[in-house]
């Protein structure tokens, strides 16, 4: 059993979407239709900003299962927003709200479960969720909490072999530095080879367009998992005897930070590493003064644009692996994703329709309701063709061109309450938007980070509960890890960088590591 873990109004007319993109308006049912319609079924949604839930896909979505659904939106604070209900028992029908990935614990979804607002889902699967029962599978093992109960199912679930991070190499540079048998090769880096790329692209190129170059260059608040994944770190450090550690006591931990302090030393790493936050590091890779960078590929996409037109198509940033020192090929981990998904929805205990809250839940989690909802409509955005579904040309163009506006402007993929991973009985994928036609960069990723997959759900929620002690020493074991981590990377010398290693964890001993391990641990067991 898995412990509780991680984890409106009126509608109007829909709009006609952007003449530019020919995409036909969809001709659907009245307002005065709509606003006849029974059962009602209330929704929460953290991900809906303002929208309304009256686009076509909306639409279709009540025809198809003769339930009204009312939006409650979460206007600026969603986190917020789902407290206050909670707090006040004000809540709707349907709560959408996280599930969490990573190493961090449960927040609003297991809040919500603890204080008995989400009814148990198991039975009315049994009874009313065919559907739910077919398409989940053993995820729903996987979703029981410890008293045996299932309070919310997910949103993204299944496994998810789509690449993650990598180290992203202007390949136009990588060409002339290489050569394009290399470049286009899906054979892995060397930590060796990385290295003397670097120094060759420094040496060549010691400006840009006036500007001093930059060799490698990282994001600080989202590129520490493509450095963990060269070394094959995880959230954690699990020993050969099944014990949990931080990951700070890896065996591979100091090797990835003396490789970032030799880069530091030899002048590859940006000096402004510690500082980088999005905005400046965007600007830095869009100026196209920067060799490489590390992130994930889609992470790329605005950025590929302005520099293609700046420097030619070849200016492109793509995702390549790199092995650390030691690390075979099938031991990184870049790829890591969690198999339960992303989202939590669950039904409330002021729900007083749970049939009709059901029949929607069911129809969503349907392989029907996954092409509806992330592929549009028959006859209007896709077709069947010798058996298959193929998408309207200029639906496809329009989510290459921008996924976000499509999406908006035609309901399709917006309302992704239940999707799953994967493809339908068909062979064609669910996500038609970002997998049915893939762009360069997507496809260099697939090709060149492939074998890195590795599931995240069985670290996550180990971490101590809020407010208890050891999550007090979480807290000070992670400021200690990352102070560390800033300066060994600017030592002067390795052995430098070696002793602040050995401090840190000498200063972790003292604040209780010990103790943070045996509650992460004991989390970890129950779950297993």
């Amino acid at each position: 059993m898995i412990k509780r873990w991680f984890c409106i109004a009126g509608f109007m007319i829909l709009i006609a979407v952007c003449a530019g993109c020919g995409i036909t308006r969809h001709e659907s049912s009245s307002v005065k239709n709509q606003e006849d319609m029974e059962p009602v079924i209330t929704v929460f949604d953290k991900s809906s900003g303002n929208s309304r839930f009256d686009d076509k896909i909306a639409l279709e979505i009540q025809k198809r299962t003769g339930v009204r659904i009312e939006l409650i939106n979460p206007t600026e604070a969603p986190s917020q927003k789902a407290r206050l209900m909670l707090a006040n028992r004000d809540y709707p029908d349907i709560v959408i709200t996280d599930l969490a990935a990573g190493n961090t614990a449960g927040i609003m979804a297991d809040k919500y479960a603890e204080a008995g607002a989400l009814i148990p889902l198991e039975v009315h699967i049994e009874t009313m969720g065919p559907d739910i029962m077919s398409m989940y599978g053993d995820t729903l093992e996987d979703l029981r909490h410890e008293d045996g109960h299932i309070y919310y199912l997910t949103s993204w679930y299944g496994e998810n072999l789509e690449p993650v991070a990598g180290f992203q190499i202007r390949y136009d540079i990588l060409k002339e530095l290489a050569g394009q048998e290399r470049a286009d090769s899906s054979e892995a880096f060397t930590q060796k080879e990385i290295t003397e790329l670097l120094r060759s692209f420094h040496q060549r190129y010691p400006e840009i367009d006036g500007q001093a170059s930059i060799p490698f260059t990282f994001n600080q608040e989202n590129s520490g998992r493509t450095l963990y994944g060269m070394f094959g770190l995880k959230y954690y450090h699990e020993t050969d005897e099944g014990e949990i550690q931080t990951i700070y006591k890896a065996p591979e931990y100091l090797p990835m930070l003396l490789f970032l302090n030799q880069l530091y030393r030899e002048e590859l790493l940006d000096k402004d590493w510690l500082v980088n936050k999005a905005q400046s590091y965007e600007e830095k890779l869009k100026s196209g003064r920067v060799f490489m960078t590390a992130g994930a590929y889609w992470d790329m996409d605005s950025i590929n644009v302005v520099l293609k037109e700046k420097y030619g198509g070849e200016a492109q940033f793509y995702s390549y692996k790199v092995l650390g020192d030691g690390i075979k090929d099938g031991e990184t981990a870049y790829n890591g994703r969690n198999s339960l998904g992303w989202d939590c929805i669950g039904i409330t205990d002021n729900c007083e329709n749970v049939e009709a809250a059901m029949k929607v839940l069911n129809f969503l989690a349907s392989e029907e309701g996954q092409y509806l909802t992330l592929w549009g409509i028959e006859g209007e955005d896709w077709d069947q063709v010798d058996g298959k579904r193929v998408p309207r040309k200029e639906i496809l163009d329009s989510f290459e061109v921008n996924i976000e506006k499509t999406r908006d402007e035609t309901g399709i993929r917006k309302w992704t309450w239940m999707t799953k991973n994967g493809n339908g009985s068909d062979g064609s994928p669910y996500d038609m938007a970002t997998k049915l036609r893939l762009s360069e960069s997507a496809r260099r990723a697939y090709t060149n980070m492939s074998g890195d997959y590795w599931d995240t759900a069985p670290y996550a929620g180990i971490a101590p509960e809020a407010g208890t002690a050891e999550a007090a020493i979480q807290q000070e074991i992670t400021a200690i890890g990352q102070n560390a981590c800033y300066l060994a990377v600017c030592a002067k010398t390795p052995e430098e960088s070696e002793r602040i290693y050995a401090d840190m964890l000498a200063d972790m001993e003292k604040a209780g590591v010990d103790r943070l391990e045996q509650v992460m641990n004991e989390r970890y067991r129950n779950k297993k």
